[in-house]
């Protein structure tokens, strides 16, 4: 005999199987997910940072690698790896520490394979077919005519160190052009290591040199997926330079800051329509 508790009982039940049934994805609903697991392989031995990656074509046969610019793991020397999959196909030692990886096309000319740039300290390096190809060198900033005629002063012996360290803090409070790294340098040393510092290097040209922090691609004269582009770097002295994809001479330089935005965009259009 069928009882209301029995009937509530089984209502109850059907009612909670269909919230099992409903909450379970399918196999349908799993095979069109958009969304790929992520490979994880703690043995890889990679160690970058994410401006130190770039996807791209290197030959031009459709097959798409990934491109690492490795720090390295201690002091070990930093390599260049290309990986298919999980699998390293190359790997060749850097120069220096990488800052940034990019790829773009520098030319129209078939194959239509692109060059792949990596930036470290104040260098570029391009690479064509995973060889090197070219290297830019940022050009140094001005320096502080003041300080120039310090060091000329205790190239000659015409002021002692301690001298030569008050001017140069002066120079370093006031000053617009920021001291170059040797000037820096000596101010962070003790009174008694201050001579031998400067009997080193008094001889030497000073210079003010930056470095890149971050770089990106920008397109030349169109907007196509297949079409040339510039190399537009981002220096630590609050510069952003856009350099030519074939002479890599600079085509505009702007100070980031107010209103720089609609200052590189007009330069880089008047570089490209004398270009």
């Amino acid at each position: 005999m069928t009882t209301p508790a029995t009937m509530a009982a089984a209502a109850s039940s059907d009612s909670d199987r269909g919230r099992v049934e409903s909450s379970a994805p399918s196999a349908s609903t799993e095979a069109s997910s958009k969304w790929l697991d992520a490979h994880y392989d703690p043995t890889a031995n990679i160690h970058t940072f994410s401006a130190c990656l770039a996807l791209a074509d290197l030959h031009g046969d459709g097959e798409y690698k990934l491109v690492v610019g490795d720090l390295g793991p201690g002091a070990r020397q930093p390599r260049l790896k290309v990986l298919k999959g999980p699998a390293v196909l190359t790997e060749s030692p850097l120069p220096a520490l990488p800052a940034a990886a990019a790829t773009f096309l520098m030319e129209q000319h078939e194959p239509r394979a692109p060059a792949l740039a990596l930036a470290s300290g104040p260098c570029v390096y391009v690479y064509k077919n995973l060889r090197p190809y070219f290297k830019f060198s940022l050009p140094p900033l001005p320096l502080n005519p003041v300080e120039q005629d310090l060091w000329s002063q205790a190239k000659e012996d015409q002021i002692d160190p301690l001298t030569l360290k008050e001017m140069l803090e002066g120079i370093r409070e006031k000053a617009e052009v920021p001291l170059s790294v040797q000037s820096l340098r000596f101010l962070q040393l003790e009174l008694s290591e201050m001579g031998a510092f400067v009997n080193q290097h008094k001889s030497k040209t000073i210079r003010r040199q930056t470095v890149i922090t971050t770089m990106t691609t920008l397109k030349k004269n169109l907007a196509d997926e297949d079409a040339v582009s510039c190399l537009v770097l981002g220096t630590e002295s609050k510069e952003l330079l856009v350099l030519d994809p074939e002479a890599f001479t600079i085509l505009a330089k702007v100070s980031a800051g107010s209103g720089s935005g609609r200052r590189l965009h007009s330069s880089v259009c008047s570089a490209v329509s004398a270009g």
